[in-house]
C-alpha cells in the first residue's frame, strides 16, 4: 500500500520448542498460503536467505509483550537491500537457510526407493515372454465383448449391449494386464523381462 516495510513482532512462546527453526518455517508457509488465498499475488521482497553484517541488539530482558524494546530497523533495511530482486519461492529460501545453519532438509527431488518386483507365477512369466516377443494376448473370439493386449497397448472390445465376462475370462484378462504392466512400468521404473520365449499368441483356450 506504499507504506514503509515493518518487521513482525515475535510472539510469546507457549513452551520450550525443541524444533524452533522448522516450526518458524511452517509458520512462514502458513502465512504465505493465507495471503495467497486472500488475493495477494505481487511479491515486494523476494524470500531469501542472506548473511547480514549488522550486529543484532542483545536480547532484552523482556523481548515480548508491551514492555518489549522497539524492533531493529537496521536489520530489516539491510535484508531488503541484500534480498534478490528476481522471483524466488519461499521453499527455496527456507532450504538455503537450512543449508546455511547446517540443518538437514528434504531433497528437492527425492529419489523413490526401488520397488521389489513381486513374484510372478510361471503362467504370468510366460505371458510376459509372449508380449515381449511381439505376439499378443487375446480373449476368446466369437463374442461382442473381448480384449486384446500387445506389448504397446491394451484394447477392449465392447458390443452394442455389452456382455459380462465369466470368472475365467476375468482371470485371463488380469493375467494379460499384469504382464503388460510388467513390460510397461510407471515413469521412472524399469521393465522386467523374462528369458526369451517362443513367439506365439496365448488366449483363454490355451489353458496354460
Amino acid at each position: 500500500m506504499g507504506a514503509a516495510p515493518t518487521a513482525t513482532k515475535p510472539e510469546v512462546p507457549t513452551s520450550v520448542d525443541p524444533n524452533p527453526v522448522p516450526r518458524q518455517a511452517w509458520k512462514l508457509r502458513k502465512i504465505h498460503a493465507e495471503l495467497t488465498d486472500r488475493g495477494y499475488l505481487r511479491v515486494l521482497v523476494s524470500p531469501a536467505s542472506v548473511r547480514l553484517k549488522t550486529t543484532e541488539h542483545p536480547l532484552h530482558a523482556h523481548p515480548y509483550g508491551a514492555d518489549a524494546p522497539p524492533l531493529h530497523p537496521e536489520l530489516l533495511e539491510e535484508f531488503v537491500g541484500l534480498a534478490p530482486s528476481g522471483s524466488r519461492s519461499l521453499d527455496e529460501a527456507i532450504r538455503a537457510f537450512y543449508t546455511a545453519v547446517g540443518i538437514p532438509s528434504r531433497p528437492l527431488h527425492p529419489i523413490p526407493s526401488p520397488r521389489v518386483p513381486s513374484r510372478f507365477s510361471p503362467r504370468a512369466e510366460n505371458a510376459v515372454r509372449v508380449l515381449a516377443s511381439g505376439s499378443d494376448l487375446a480373449s476368446t473370439r466369437g463374442r461382442t465383448v473381448g480384449w486384446r493386449v500387445t506389448a504397446d497397448a491394451v484394447r477392449l472390445h465392447v458390443g452394442l449391449q455389452g456382455e459380462d465376462l465369466s470368472h475365467g475370462e476375468v482371470a485371463e484378462l488380469q493375467l494379460a494386464l499384469a504382464a503388460w504392466l510388467r513390460l510397461n512400468p510407471a515413469p521412472g521404473g524399469a521393465a522386467v523381462l523374462p528369458a526369451e520365449g517362443q513367439r506365439r499368441t496365448v488366449g483363454p483356450a490355451d489353458g496354460r
